[in-house]
C-alpha cells in the first residue's frame, strides 16, 4: 500500500509534534522533516511556506485557518496537508498524518502530484483535495 514514498517530502509545522517527522524517517523511509530542525520554531507562516517550496516538500500543519490564506494567495507552493483537528495526542497526530500520506501516495500513483493543492483530512475519516488553480475543480472527496 504504501510504496514509492521515498518520492514524498514533508515539512512537518510546529503545531505538530516534530516525533512525527522521526516516525516517517524511521518506519516508511519518508523524506520529512520538522520545523524545528530547519530552524523555524517561531517562524512566521510566510518564511515556513517559503521553506518549504524552497525544499519541494508538502507542508503538514494544523493550522489550517492561516495556511489556508496563504495557501490561496501563494502563486505555486508544494503542496499543503492541513489536519483539521488541532489537538490531537502524539500518536494520533501519527496516525492522522500516515493516513494522509497514504492517500497523496494514491495521488501520486495515478498521476497526479501536490503543487497547488491542499489535502484536509479529520479525525472522523474525513478528506479531500482541494485544487487552488482557478481553472481545475475545487474540490475532490475521496
Amino acid at each position: 500500500m504504501l510504496d514509492d514514498l521515498e518520492s514524498i517530502k514533508l515539512l512537518i509545522d510546529e503545531d505538530l509534534s516534530p516525533i512525527v517527522a522521526r516516525y516517517l524517517c524511521e518506519n516508511f523511509y519518508i523524506d520529512a522533516v520538522a520545523a524545528r530542525d530547519r530552524n523555524l520554531l517561531g517562524a512566521s507562516d510566510y518564511q515556513i511556506l517559503k521553506c518549504a517550496f524552497d525544499e519541494n516538500r508538502i507542508l503538514v500543519t494544523a493550522n489550517v485557518a492561516d495556511f489556508e490564506k496563504f495557501a490561496r494567495s501563494y502563486e505555486v507552493h508544494a503542496g499543503i496537508i492541513f489536519i483539521c483537528d488541532g489537538d490531537l495526542l502524539r500518536n494520533e497526530q501519527i496516525d492522522i498524518v500516515t493516513q494522509a500520506v497514504t492517500a497523496i501516495n494514491e495521488e501520486l500513483k495515478a498521476g497526479f502530484n501536490m503543487v497547488n493543492r491542499v489535502f484536509y483530512i479529520a479525525q472522523d475519516g474525513t478528506k479531500r483535495f482541494e485544487n487552488l488553480s482557478s481553472n481545475l475543480p475545487k474540490e475532490e472527496k475521496i
